[in-house]
């Protein structure tokens, strides 16, 4: 083989050498960052910023990992979207202390985060910018339908009360009344179990997935003697 022959193999495969490098760089590059809060000193706060402490309502759509700082037992931190159902993480309540969700946001999609008990003040939103050129993906299914609302709570009396006997099994938004300060409201079932506080007296909103059986409920610490059958 000539010189030059050999330099012209050489360099061919060192610029596909240099392009399989280029390409492993680019899949290890990181996720952004983004940092939400929620219940500061058992505050009402929640929100959404980037790393240099800065509010944010919008973003580039693309993969983040948010760093959630959850700090109070009496909030928790939801972030979801009607529009883009592949997007849903939450803080338990009971949790406090910093939690890490790596998600993908779609382009030109509205995503929102609530603290449950408290989503009517505690609440906020954050919308991606459209992309720049037609996406090829199918669109999102159409949004999961609302659930349905059952009223439930605890007398000023202490009697805890569900509004209705029986229902299908399904998502229920169970909104909660408690307006004792010496019971509290207790509902415990398959795959749920949830309960005020003693000492709280308010509205509280609970989001349930409700399957066939039976479910108790009452005030603690007296027995759960209330009965609640999803069918």
């Amino acid at each position: 083989m000539s010189i030059r022959r050999r330099i012209a193999v050489l360099s061919a495969a060192s610029i596909i050498a240099l392009a399989l490098a280029l390409v492993a760089l680019g899949g290890r590059a990181q996720n952004q960052t983004l940092f939400a809060f929620a219940g500061t000193n058992d505050g009402f706060d929640i929100g959404v910023t980037d790393t240099n402490g800065n509010a944010l309502t919008r973003v580039e759509p693309g993969t983040y990992t948010f760093v959630v700082r959850d700090r109070s037992t009496q909030h928790n931190f939801h972030f979801a979207s009607n529009e883009d159902r592949t997007v849903d993480f939450r803080t338990e309540l009971a949790f406090v202390g910093e939690q890490s969700f790596t998600v993908t946001l779609r382009p030109g999609t509205e995503y929102a985060y609530a603290c449950e008990p408290h989503w009517q003040t505690m609440n906020g939103h954050l919308a991606t910018n459209a992309a720049t050129t037609p996406p090829s993906a199918p669109p999102p299914p159409p949004p999961a339908p609302k659930p349905k609302t059952v009223r439930a709570g605890v007398t000023p009396g202490g009697t805890a009360y569900v509004a209705t006997r029986s229902l299908r099994a399904g998502r229920y938004r169970l909104v909660v009344r408690d307006a004792s300060k010496r019971r509290n409201f207790h509902l415990a079932g398959p795959g749920f179990n949830r309960r005020t506080r003693i000492a709280f007296t308010g509205t509280a909103v609970w989001t349930a997935r409700l399957k066939r059986g039976t479910y108790r409920y009452g005030s603690d610490p007296e027995p759960l003697e209330g009965r609640l059958r999803i069918r």
